[in-house]
């Protein structure tokens, strides 16, 4: 088989959409697995835990991990297909499926065949209109998962069987549908839930898969998308074609043998170098194992593409082996970059091939014309350019390093002397630092607290912002690049606005109310001025780090979730509850209040149904689970170092204890006078805080 045989890539190579938009999802599981849970008896929800479509539960209990990343990759590695009903991507040479029996093969679902799969001769009858006057639905409409969350605190008087209704329909909404929170459902399937056996033995995973493919194949992948559906489906996709690449990154779970391949992991967010990671694997699962004659599944609206049953004959043919020659490397979204305005093909300079995205506005079923890159044209004119500029950059290389080398050794020189300072001190630095009797006179304490205090914000700041400038220059060390450090000052003047917040009136439609000062510039990524993002929260930022201040001597360290809408509390004293559940609670209130009603007022109208004005969940861990402060005066060093730790995605080390308390904050500062030369920022974070500008 020759080139012209098999389909081209979607995307020219090394011209994909770069993965900096982010891929989300309808499902609002974390609202409504809870709620349903509380709505059933307990047996009720053995039941259906135990039911065919228990699985969704079972996968929830999970906290599954999602890489927008990971999936992203997947889907710009895609081939031209022309069913409906099937993604084809190439990992290297290798093309893998994603069709109804890959989904099957992941989720265990019934995904059998059926003659009437949109059930259109199911007739309203006097028990359905009931049950959904019950559930406050109109007779013609299936329920949204909104509707379903409002009924479940509702129906404690309900009978036994229409609480189990209510119970699969949640899993139909919030699953397998799985699209807006407010938007109806199919009426016709909802109504199946009537027939409660009928409802467990319906091919429901063809239903699922049917949403996705649809949604997912119609995206332009160069903006923030939402894919209707079961999409974490698509990532344990990845995990399936690329075994080894999910035993290293897919987290998998240890004994899991019997059950379907959905449960089998815990999933992990992706990190920058997750592309490479994949083009590198060498033992990658093309599709599920069939007869060739069983190779494609039924469906009545589709039909075969011939240029993917070559592939799929190729597979079938011991003697065939995939090379490159297979796979130009121009796709059908490719013309467009390599245009100059003389109409003469060029290539674009190597920094923005590097960085910027592909822009064509369009996706796996809109095509541009088949007119691309001349690739020797192509090869010919980057290399010229590259080796253009190159001697004058190895100069300007040369003059540089020299530089760096001198600064670097006055460094390491200043840092040895620190750290023995540090270590020894002198005698007369110690004389001199030694507080008098009268300074530690009770009348005089409250100013010598406030001293000592304004010193530990200052290194908290200093830290966090070495975190901060990690993650600029280093995203790949990070559990994430869609993480965010605050400072010290965001929670502060949170926590201080507060009652102004509670105070201000608001709109008809629950907005207007008064939100701190540089609360829009934090959602925007402006703030903290350090090393800007400049990201979105909910956006381009899924997880929060900062810190409280609380009892005026005692830093704990929090963590902000944007996708499980819950604040997750590191406490050095959390055995000891220095501070009390009640002062944990008072601290964090105003951030679980006012970050989800910042979300719903900076949100475009569109969105706005995402980020209600629910308020976020949260909770301490257990100091049995993290490493604890046992003597007093080091909470910030283990503040600091929960949120580092976890940022890089790092359990908690037994080292982080008081015996290597000293040697650890030693460490600390001459990390932060290598790295940042002890100059800290040169900007004020602090802006806003006139009342002037509170106004606004």
């Amino acid at each position: 088989m020759v080139a012209s045989e098999f389909p081209r890539r979607l995307y020219t190579k090394g011209f994909e959409p770069a993965p900096d938009k982010s891929i989300g999802y309808y499902a609002d599981d974390y609202r409504l697995v809870p709620a349903l849970k509380s709505a059933l008896e307990e047996d009720e929800w053995e039941e259906i835990y135990e039911s065919p479509l228990g699985v969704f539960l079972k996968f929830h209990e999970l906290d599954f991990g999602w890489a927008s990343r990971l999936v992203h990759h997947m889907l710009t590695f895609q081939i031209v297909c022309k069913q409906r009903y099937e993604i084809w991507s190439l990992i290297g040479t290798t093309p893998v499926r994603f069709s109804l029996h890959e989904f099957e093969e992941i989720t265990g679902l019934n995904c059998g065949y059926v003659d009437d799969l949109a059930l259109t001769d199911l007739a309203l009858v006097d028990d359905m209109r009931a049950f959904w006057e019950l559930m406050g639905v109109d007779a013609e409409s299936g329920p949204s998962t909104t509707k379903i969350i409002e009924a479940c605190s509702n129906c404690s008087s309900w009978s036994r069987d229409d609480r189990l209704r209510l119970g699969y329909l949640g899993i139909y909404a919030g699953f397998i549908v799985a699209t807006r929170p407010g938007s109806s459902t199919n009426v016709n399937h909802a109504r199946l839930v009537m027939d409660l056996e009928g409802f467990k033995e319906f091919p429901w995973g063809r239903i699922a898969f049917q949403h996705l493919i649809k949604s997912a194949k119609e995206k332009d992948l160069s903006k923030n998308i939402h894919i209707e559906g079961f999409v974490q489906a698509l990532q344990v996709w990845v995990y399936y074609a690329l075994p080894d690449f999910a035993a290293e990154f897919g987290k998998p779970l240890p004994n899991v043998t019997e059950e379907p391949l959905l449960l089998a992991y815990k999933g992990s967010r992706g990190r920058k170098n997750v592309k490479a990671n994949m083009l590198k694997q060498a033992r990658i699962q093309s599709c599920m194992a069939k007869d060739l004659e069983d190779m494609f599944p039924v469906w009545d609206d589709d039909k075969q593409d011939p240029d993917i049953v070559k592939i799929v004959n190729a597979l079938h043919d011991p003697n065939f082996k995939f090379s490159k020659n297979h796979w130009p490397l121009e796709g059908v979204l490719g013309a467009h970059i390599v245009k100059s305005e003389a109409g003469k093909r060029s290539l674009p300079s190597d920094e923005s091939s590097r960085k910027r995205p592909c822009t064509a506005s369009a996706s796996a079923a809109s095509f541009v014309g088949d007119e691309g890159v001349g690739v020797v044209a192509t090869m010919k004119a980057h290399f010229d350019q590259c080796f253009k500029s190159f001697s004058t950059k190895m100069l300007n290389g040369l003059g540089s390093c020299e530089k760096q080398i001198k600064r670097l050794t006055e460094k390491v020189e200043s840092v040895e002397r620190a750290v023995e300072e540090l270590t020894t001190g002198s005698a007369k630095h110690t004389e001199k630092s030694q507080p008098s009797s009268r300074a530690l006179d009770p009348r005089n304490m409250k100013g010598l607290h406030s001293c000592l205090i304004f010193t530990n914000v200052q290194h908290m700041e200093a830290y966090i912002n070495l975190l901060r400038l990690r993650l600029s220059k280093h995203p790949e060390w990070f559990v994430s690049d869609r993480i965010c450090f605050l400072n010290s000052m965001f929670a502060t003047v949170w926590r201080r606005d507060y009652k102004d917040f509670k105070k201000s009136e608001r709109n008809a439609d629950g907005s207007g109310k008064l939100l701190p000062p540089g609360a829009y510039s934090y959602y925007t990524g402006e703030l903290p001025i350090y090393c800007q993002t400049k990201k979105t929260w909910a956006y381009d930022v899924d997880y929060l780090y900062s810190m409280l201040h609380i009892r005026e001597d005692h830093w704990v360290a929090i963590w902000v979730s944007f996708v499980t809408k819950h604040i997750t509390i590191w406490d050095s004293h959390a055995a000891t509850k220095y501070a009390s559940d009640e002062q944990i609670a008072e601290a964090v209130e105003p951030l679980a209040l006012m970050i989800p009603y910042l979300l719903q007022t900076c949100a475009p109208d569109d969105d706005k149904w995402r980020f209600p004005y629910t308020s976020f969940t949260h909770s301490r861990v257990p100091g049995t689970e993290i490493p604890q402060n046992i003597q007093s005066g080091d909470c910030g060093v283990y503040c600091l170092k929960y949120i580092e730790c976890h940022a890089l995605d790092l359990p908690f080390p037994p080292e982080l204890c008081d015996k290597n308390i000293q040697k650890i904050r030693e460490k600390m500062a001459a990390e932060l006078f290598d790295e940042t030369g002890c100059r800290g920022h040169d900007k004020l974070d602090a802006i806003g805080l006139d009342v002037y500008d509170r106004k606004a």
